[in-house]
């Protein structure tokens, strides 16, 4: 049930939302028309849910839909003028800015975000479903959906996501909801491009290059970013700690004279060296020195490399239907080496994570600090080599019907399969007084050596249903999937049959949005309930996770002010966790269940422009002026309802009530820019309350857990000529020292400050 605080919260909001309805309309409409005109993604986005008036077109999350009405649940959007403003590569910085998502940083440079919702859970953002341009983007989304490869933030054009009811057209995951980044339009000029170089602190550089245009029925672009840093942890005895990530990314579209065709090609590849550990510090190192690295994370290493090709059919056979088709493959390789074991001089094996926490255990925290490694004792580093694929072929459509009303049916279908394949060692180095010296190397494929399959076939329909100011938006999602194992163990050169283990899930996923104009044109509300689900792993003795999401909210949109307030609810059954390296677990990659959960809070968003709200714009001459404001908030309360002991250490021996680990309660982000004709003053502070990293209740005990954290950056945007940008300024503008996690293994920091500088070139 949710309870009466929240409703409280609810209404008052919802009160306060009401009393601006009198706001004057002008200087928002001028604000976000500009935001909204400047980001329209081009005739590609009008099928795949995007929502019309914010003119976002075929690869959008809310296709089909003619109005916010028809779209179920809550939605947000980042703008490209948002994402602009303070130009953050780390997608776990821009992501901030909305509410409902939760974040857990770990590099400190967004390589692998965590990223969950509505509590949804956040290791490796493997319960959230992640699409670039509407094409699934994890490695492996069926059979290993941990984003271990996650679009650049910083070449994206703008960010979707949906929550509620609206996950219904999306999958697998639909416990929390999907997030969307859209990807840099094909421009209508015959020739239009940019070209943005930054520097920083740590060496941090980006450059990021655009060009592209349309020749009558052709558009083309091509695009390049690279980025980098020497890093800004402090390895013993000196070296590099940072990383090196390129992307390249083609477009083509060729559209009929009628405009009943629009035939588009997308290729992409991306390449990343980052010298990224998951060892972390012990307390009293961290106490000293936050941003030391040990010694023995020196030889620890991730490379990959990404490639990504879609082609696509839109076809607009009559006014009243539109359908588009997709055919897609990506490949992901990477092998992160790393350190993931201490033996000592018995032959005995020692977790990381004791290690750096058991006092008994100094001999061995002695050797990761750089001391020498008696005889028989050693360092183990495993080569986490995997290759993933997946391929596919989707299809959606709209079907307009009925008079006056025009309602809408929206259905799609999906057929994919995907698949991960280790073949992993590890190797023994020794230490010889801060020197990694490799002592015995592993064969290849003797850590592990099986292959993750996955086949799936997906289906959605929903309707919107106009009934005078009421929507009604049924629906309903199946899923259809096929997960196997092959183990091959000891068999390096896989000439048997191996070991094999299969799971079959076949699910309906039923769901319900109501949609009303309170004030038309002002004031709507909305309300839904859907069943989630999260598939299980290939064990078949692991079940599904289903959840129950109820949501109630309501938006007001005026000219000077804009909001969004949500209430949540979700019982999770069966409830999955993984054993993942990253969150401290073995690395196995097994799927097991874990009893029942209960997620329930509040979400909240506003932007509005300052000096139309005070009525200060009068002071100003020709609207040139604006001092628009952004902030969102959110409120979780992620707690277990079932006892049970698990062998996973974040969560443990469980008793009912526990709260589920790495879920803030109170997440919150205020944006604020002063803009003037020639310049803009751009301020973001972004908090969080301290996160649990096991589960328990009661007061929050500091050994366990993140510290609470409330971060400002800074910046300054100086345009010279219509073409030329200068941009200036800081992220952790105050020099903040504080933990974000402690796992896989020890205390890892969030970045210090960073002083950045960069020009953009537009032509």
């Amino acid at each position: 049930m949710i309870s009466p605080s929240f409703i409280r919260v609810f209404c008052l909001a919802a009160a306060v939302a009401s009393a601006s309805l009198s706001v004057a309309q002008d200087a928002f409409s001028a604000e976000e028309g500009a935001f909204m005109s400047e980001d329209s993604l081009d005739v590609m986005t009008q099928m795949w849910h995007a929502l019309p008036e914010a003119e976002v077109g075929s690869v959008g999350l809310a296709a089909g839909s003619l109005d916010a009405s028809e779209v179920p649940g809550s939605m947000q959007r980042l703008s490209s003028k948002a994402l602009r403003t303070m130009a953050y590569a780390d997608p776990i910085r821009t992501l901030h800015a909305l509410a409902g998502l939760n974040l857990v940083e770990e590099d400190g440079f967004g390589l692998r975000p965590n990223i969950g919702m509505r509590g949804s859970g956040t290791d490796r953002s493997a319960r959230v479903t992640l699409m670039e341009d509407g094409i699934l983007m994890a490695p492996a989304p069926y059979a290993a959906p941990s984003a271990y490869y996650f679009p650049t933030m910083a070449r994206m054009e703008s960010v979707e996501v949906r929550k509620g009811g609206s996950q219904i057209a999306f999958g697998p995951q639909t416990a929390g909801g999907a997030i969307n980044l859209v990807s840099t339009k094909i421009p209508e000029a015959e020739v239009a491009g940019r070209v943005r170089l930054e520097s920083g602190s740590f060496r941090n550089q980006q450059m990021h290059a655009f060009v592209g245009g349309t020749h009558g029925q052709w558009g083309y672009s091509a695009e390049w970013m690279h980025l980098g840093s020497t890093g800004f942890k402090q390895l013993d005895g000196g070296g590099d700690t940072g990383f090196e990530k390129a992307d390249l990314v083609t477009k083509l579209q060729w559209t009929s004279t009628s405009g009943r065709h629009v035939v588009r090609a997308k290729g992409a590849t991306s390449d990343e060296s980052s010298r990224e550990t998951y060892l972390g510090l012990a307390q009293t190192d961290y106490d000293a020195t936050p941003f030391r690295r040990y010694a023995a994370s020196a030889n620890d290493l991730m490379t990959t490399g990404h490639t990504h090709a879609v082609v696509g059919h839109e076809f607009n056979p009559t006014p009243r239907w539109s359908m588009t088709t997709e055919a897609y493959r990506t490949s992901f390789v990477r092998n992160w080496y790393k350190l993931d074991r201490v033996v000592d001089t018995t032959g005995t094996t020692l977790k990381l994570a004791d290690v750096l926490e058991d006092p008994l255990l100094s001999d061995a925290l002695d050797w990761l600090r750089g001391g020498t490694t008696p005889d028989g004792a050693g360092l183990d580093l495993k080569a986490n080599n995997r290759v993933y694929g997946a391929r596919g072929v989707q299809h959606r459509g709209r079907w307009s019907f009925g008079g006056t009303a025009q309602h809408r049916l929206t259905y799609g279908v999906r057929a994919h399969e995907d698949f991960m394949d280790r073949f992993e060692w590890r190797d023994r180095y020794a230490m010889n007084d801060g020197t990694m010296a490799l002592i015995a190397a592993g064969d290849s494929g003797s850590a592990s050596n099986r292959v993750e399959s996955a086949r799936a076939l997906a289906g959605h329909v929903r309707a919107a249903l106009h009934f005078g100011a009421w929507t009604l938006t049924p629906g309903v999602r199946h899923e259809h999937i096929d997960l196997s194992r092959v183990d091959y163990g000891s068999d390096l050169d896989r000439a048997s049959d191996g070991t094999e283990r299969t799971n079959d899930v076949v699910v309906w996923l039923p769901g319900l949005g109501a949609h009303v104009d309170v004030v038309p044109g002002l004031w709507t509300a909305f309300a839904g309930v859907h069943r989630g689900f999260v598939p299980p792993g290939s064990a078949p003795e692991t079940e599904a996770e289903f959840s129950t999401n109820v949501e109630v909210g309501s938006r007001l949109s005026t000219r000077a002010l804009s909001g969004q307030i949500t209430l949540f609810h979700s019982d999770h059954i069966n409830l999955l966790g993984a054993d993942l390296t990253a969150n401290g677990g073995t690395g196995s990659g097994d799927q097991f269940n874990g009893g029942s959960s209960r997620a329930r809070g509040v979400e909240f968003e506003a932007v509005g422009d300052v000096l139309e709200l005070t009525g200060a714009s009068a002071f100003f001459p020709d609207g040139k002026y604006h001092f628009p404001v952004r902030t969102s908030y959110t409120y979780t309360e992620a707690v277990f309802t079932q006892a049970f002991d698990s062998e996973f250490e974040p969560w443990g021996e469980v008793e009912v009530g526990d709260a589920l680990p790495y879920l803030a309660p109170h997440q919150w982000s205020v944006a604020a820019s002063w803009e003037a004709p020639k310049w803009s003053f751009d301020t973001n502070l972004r908090g969080m309350s301290a996160m649990r990293t096991v589960a328990g209740q009661g007061e929050v005990d500091p050994e366990y857990s993140t510290d609470a954290m409330a971060i400002l950056d800074a910046g300054i945007r100086w345009r010279a000529e219509d073409q030329l940008e200068w941009f200036v300024g800081a992220t952790n503008l105050l020099n903040d020292t504080y933990a974000v996690a402690r796992r896989p293994y020890g205390v890892r920091p969030g970045m210090p400050r960073a002083l950045r500088v960069g020009v953009t070139v537009n032509f």
